[in-house]
């Protein structure tokens, strides 16, 4: 029985496309099914072939993201990776939304490239680690989490009274009576505190204290 899982390849770069068609197709449980070079070869491909999974190019005639949104519309089953050039955090978070599983650049190396498409064959996912990092940063800001609201509901009820001691001028010693704690327990929530809040001194957190508390 044929257990070989398979793939179609859009890509407007003949060139290029060969490369990754032959790259995939020497691995033994990987093959090629269809190869084209728009956003409509990915479509009618897709329609006609129900591979495993598409590997398209972003830039290319009629858009990739495009091509990828209606193929996972229309075809669910069919996993997707989105192989480009581009790493803007836009870009990326466009192609995910479309239903990317996997955004790979197109200078992956041959054995990481089919590695990336079996673990997303298998339900896995793909990010290249120079985009993922920027990529959560940007997440956690559309989310509001970088606000300054967002950073003071970050703290534990210990640290927000703290941080309150801090806006009113306190020292450690002071924050510690008042709280009925350590030093040591108040140095190591204020360091917390710091942290959370993005903050680099008891100045710059007292003036956020000043600022942003009711």
């Amino acid at each position: 029985m044929d257990d070989r899982r398979s793939i179609i390849v859009i890509d407007d770069h003949a060139i290029f496309r060969a490369g990754v068609v032959q790259i995939l197709s020497a691995s033994p449980n990987l093959e090629v099914v269809g190869q084209g070079a728009s956003a409509c070869d990915a479509v009618s491909l897709a329609a006609t072939l129900q591979p495993d999974l598409a590997l398209i190019d972003i830039s290319m005639p009629g858009g990739g993201i495009a091509a990828a949104r209606e193929i996972h519309a229309r075809w669910p089953g069919v996993k997707i990776v989105m192989l480009t050039v581009s790493e803007e955090e836009d870009i990326v978070l466009q192609a995910l939304e479309a239903g990317a599983a996997g955004y790979a650049l197109k200078g992956i190396p041959a054995p990481e490239l089919v590695s990336m498409v079996q673990s997303v064959l298998e339900g896995g996912s793909y990010l290249p680690a120079s985009i993922a990092a920027r990529l959560v940063n940007t997440i956690l800001e559309r989310r509001g989490v970088h606000t300054p609201a967002a950073k003071i509901a970050s703290l534990s009820p210990s640290e927000e009274r703290m941080f309150r001691l801090l806006g009113q001028g306190l020292s450690n010693k002071e924050i510690a009576a008042a709280t009925g704690v350590q030093v040591k327990t108040v140095k190591f929530h204020v360091s917390n505190i710091f942290s959370k809040l993005g903050v680099r001194s008891r100045v710059e957190a007292a003036l956020f204290a000043q600022k942003h508390l009711a």
